[in-house]
This record gives C-alpha cells, structure tokens and sequence, in this order.
C-alpha cells in the first residue's frame, strides 16, 4: 500500500480544520492554541534560520560564483512585482466598486504609529544584534546576517575563513533537522490553526467584508496566474500550471499557516526538490523575500484604500490612486513575519489620506483571511523569482522531479 505523503496529510487537515470549524464552532474555538503552540515550535527558529541561512550562502560563496548577479537580478524583479500587484489590487476595487453604500459602524481604535522613509531606513540597521534577535525583529537580523555573510568572505586568512564557514554549515544543519521533526507534525497543528479559524470567523464571511475578501482573492490569482505565470513561463521556462502543480506543497502550508516566515523551509524544500534551484539562488532569494517581497500586501493595502474612499464618499484622483499604490508598495517592503504588521499598514495608509479608520480596524477581525492570501502570493512570488533567476544565471542543481 503506497504511504500517504505529508503534502497529502496537510491537505486533509486543512479540510477536515474547516469541517471541524464550522461544525463545531465555538466549542472547539480554544483549541485553536494547540495551532498556535506548534507555529510557535516554526517561528523560535525563524531568527536563527534566517542568520545562519544568509551567512551560510554569502560567506561561503566562492569567489566569482555570481552572487553579485543574483542581487542585481533579484531588487528590481521584487520591485517589478510588488508594482504591479499596487495596481492590481487598486484597479480592481475601482472596477468593482464594493464600498459604495457600505455602511460603517462606529469603531474606535488607536491611530497608528507614524512612518517615514527616514525612519524606516534607520530601523534597518539596530545597535543590538541581541536585543533584535529577542523581539524577533527578523528584517534587523537579516540586515546582520547579510553584513556578517560579507565579514566572513572577507577574512583574509584562508583556513579560518573556511573554519568559520564550517562552524556556520553545522549549526545550519541542526537547523533543518529541528526544522524535520516540526514539519513531520504540521498535520496537527494546521487542522486546529484551521478549525480555530473558521469557528471564530465563518459567520462574518457571509457579512458586509464578504465582496472584499472575494475581489481580494480575484487580485491574488491574477498576480500568481498572470504575473507570476508570465514570469516563469518566461524566463523560467516552466509552464505556469505546472509551476502550480509542482509548489503544491507551498501554497497549501502556506494558506494553511499564514506565516511567510514559517513558509521558509517550505520554500526551500520545494525550490531544491521540485524545481532544482541551486543552493546559492535558493537560499538568498528565499529567506531574503519572506522579508522584503511583500506582493500580497500590495494588492490589500490600495484595496482596502480605495475600498474604505468609496464608503465614504471619496472620490480619488489619478495622482492619489498613485500615491496609495506607492505608498503600498512602501509599505510592502517591511514587517514581514511579524504578527499583526499588515493590519498597522492598513491603519498608517487610512491615516495618511483621511480615510475613516473604523474600516481599518474592522478589517482587523477578518485580517486571517485576507492574510492566508498575502502569505500565498508572498511565497510563490519568491518562488517564481529564484525559478526564473536561477535560469538567467544558468544553474541546476538537481533534475526536478
């Protein structure tokens, strides 16, 4: 008898999590912890991963390997999509139009913190590696890691250079083999995460949010089948149905978790084994765009801009809709992994144009939803990526099965 895959397994928890949801509905509601405890088991190694992964791939990276290459293929191709998906996501509430006549209850919240180019660049670099490691502060970490990969490439002595890579090559793989054993249960944790889901949100999909969240949806597939497709189909040379078929594993973890940073060794797996994407490409590109590589906010953050205009009354001009997709695509580019940071984007761009911020915060109560999407397109965006730079710098390391 041929053995059930764990792809397979997490499929059927997926279902059954949803089944059990709205079956069972607020009695099984706290279970949701059990979820939580094993994204959790994910997320306590996300930091270290992240460290370890991107000093691994710059430092030990020889010498005339391409890597230079790499970046300069990568910054413009996340730039490019994350554009494009700003567009997406405003153009498509502007055709359809599910604000008008919305009605808005009174909610308060908390004005959000403000933003500035000026201080998000100098959040990027902290004074305490430690301190940011401890408040999970991943984009700080990953800004380390990267000045760290160039130390280590840069230490003159060749034996202690390859000393150093070695030390880094044995904790990555304690690493992985932490991450094995947490992956081998994901059934588990993903039915309850699911179940706890849909038991605290099933009834208010069929409410006021339930045109948004579709037309949200509708701007996720254009970007991952027309975009991303396009992309990979390409450049990549991989047909974009078998680009969906072949990352199943992906999507499904991911709309499962909601957690691009969770996804990363998902990721990986899948851009190793599926795809024979080189170690060098993979591993920079991957852990790099769970970060910066934000396409699934960038079709929210204008959605829910011109979404929350409509209701009110207001009318947008051309230079205000480029505004908001510009200041989406700004936004996009920080926060990622971090629990609750696309609900305060939300809140900075209702903010920053005078929008009723009550539609802000009622979009927080449905965030999971909207957020099993951005993870989804997040992820596959960088897939695609790695699949179509891999290409250009012309490696394989593996026939993909």
């Amino acid at each position: 008898m041929k053995k059930i895959s764990l792809t397979t397994w997490i499929f059927i928890a997926l279902i059954g999590g949803i089944l059990a949801g709205f079956i069972f509905q607020d009695h099984i509601s706290p279970l949701g912890i059990i979820g939580d405890l094993w994204l959790n088991l994910i997320k306590l190694i996300v930091v270290p991963l992240v460290l370890f992964i991107l000093m691994q791939t710059i430092g030990g990276t020889e010498s005339g390997s391409g890597i230079g290459r790499i970046v300069s293929l990568t910054i413009p191709y996340f730039i490019m999509t994350t554009v494009i998906a700003g567009i997406i996501g405003s153009g498509i509430v502007l055709l359809f139009k599910p604000g008008m006549g919305f009605q808005i209850e009174e909610v308060t919240t908390d004005a959000p913190p403000e933003v500035t180019p000026a201080g998000f660049l100098t959040n990027l670099v902290t004074d305490n590696i430690f301190e940011s490691m401890a408040e999970g502060d991943v984009l700080q970490v990953l800004i380390v890691a990267i000045l760290l990969g160039v130390a280590v490439r840069s230490i003159p002595d060749g034996k202690a250079r390859s000393g150093v890579i070695t030390g880094i090559n044995y904790i990555t793989e304690l690493i992985f083999a932490y991450i094995k054993i947490v992956i081998a249960i994901s059934p588990i944790g993903i039915f309850f995460l699911m179940a706890a889901t849909i038991a605290d949100n099933g009834a208010e999909i069929l409410g006021s949010f339930a045109s948004l969240i579709g037309l949200f949806y509708i701007g996720v597939l254009v970007q991952i089948l027309v975009i991303y497709g396009s992309v990979v189909w390409s450049v990549g040379k991989v047909n974009p149905f078998s680009f969906l078929r072949k990352s199943s594993k992906l999507w499904i973890f991911t709309v499962s978790t909601a957690s691009s940073a969770a996804a990363i060794p998902v990721s990986l797996e899948v851009a190793r084994e599926r795809f024979g994407i080189t170690k060098s490409v993979r591993n920079f590109i991957i852990p790099l765009g769970s970060q910066i590589n934000h396409d699934g906010n960038a079709i929210l953050l204008p959605l829910m801009a011109v979404f929350a205009g409509q209701a009110a009354g207001i009318e947008f001009s051309f230079i205000e809709l480029v505004q908001i997709v510009l200041l989406g695509t700004l936004l996009s580019f920080g926060g990622g992994g971090i629990p609750g940071s696309g609900i305060v984007k939300i809140l900075i761009v209702m903010q920053a144009f005078g929008l009723p911020m009550e539609v802000g915060a009622m979009a927080a109560g449905f965030y999971r939803l909207f957020d099993m999407g951005i993870t989804t397109t997040n992820c596959l965006g960088d897939l695609a990526g790695a699949i179509s730079i891999n290409r250009l710098v012309g490696r394989k390391e593996v026939s993909p099965t």
